[in-house]
């Protein structure tokens, strides 16, 4: 059960009232049915993980990779993959020293994407492809053999979280893409996999608008 909790204001009209009137403030709980694509770890550590969280996506992650290192021993754990992507990283590269310090460790593999690292006047596009703007989609797509040996060969799971109006269709179509490519099928066959692995609970998002 998911429950969202809903409070007045501390420092609102009503705290005062409160206050004088000896009331305490009420508090509205509406429960939530899981939907069964929640982000979660998957029991075993060994399992394999693809983590993909641009910008403020990345917190649920962040726990996960806490969770990892201080619920399992090393030796326990499967290999991580995280797809991190922002503008640039003196601006928003969330979590940096915390991220790069596992991947020092070997605790996860890291995969960055900034968009806006380079000479403004360089970046654009140049007969529909962009130049000088990688996002995480892009990311993907350069490790396509490890993402496909992860998710087919290892029988891991993949996990998006962020912006749901670009970010994740565009991270859908880089999957589907490196499927097709990696084991030679159909772009249909490609979402018919994704699909396949979302129904397993293999493939969750949690993304918004």
């Amino acid at each position: 059960m998911i429950a969202r909790v809903c409070a007045p204001l501390l420092d609102g009209p009503n705290a005062a009232t409160g206050a004088r009137d000896g009331t305490r403030p009420r508090l509205a709980v509406f429960r939530r049915d899981p939907s069964g694509h929640e982000l979660r770890l998957p029991k075993t550590p060994s399992t394999a993980l693809m983590l993909i969280g641009p910008g403020t996506g990345v917190a649920p992650f962040r726990a996960f990779l806490q969770q990892r290192r201080y619920r399992w021993k090393p030796k326990q754990l499967g290999p991580c993959h995280l797809f991190f992507g922002c503008r640039a990283p003196g601006v928003d590269f969330l979590y940096e020293e915390e991220l790069r310090a596992m991947a020092a460790t070997g605790a996860l593999t890291l995969h960055t994407a900034f968009s806006r690292q380079g000479e403004p006047s360089a970046a654009g596009t140049w007969r529909g492809a962009r130049v000088q703007v990688p996002y995480v989609q892009d990311r993907i797509e350069e490790a396509a053999a490890e993402v496909c040996e992860l998710l087919f060969t290892k029988g891991g799971h993949v996990y998006v979280c962020g912006d749901g109006q670009s970010m994740a269709s565009d991270v859908h179509a880089a999957l589907r893409l490196v499927i097709s490519h990696q084991l030679r099928v159909s772009p249909e066959e490609a979402e018919a996999k994704l699909t396949a692995l979302s129904s397993e609970g293999r493939y969750c998002r949690e993304i918004w608008n």
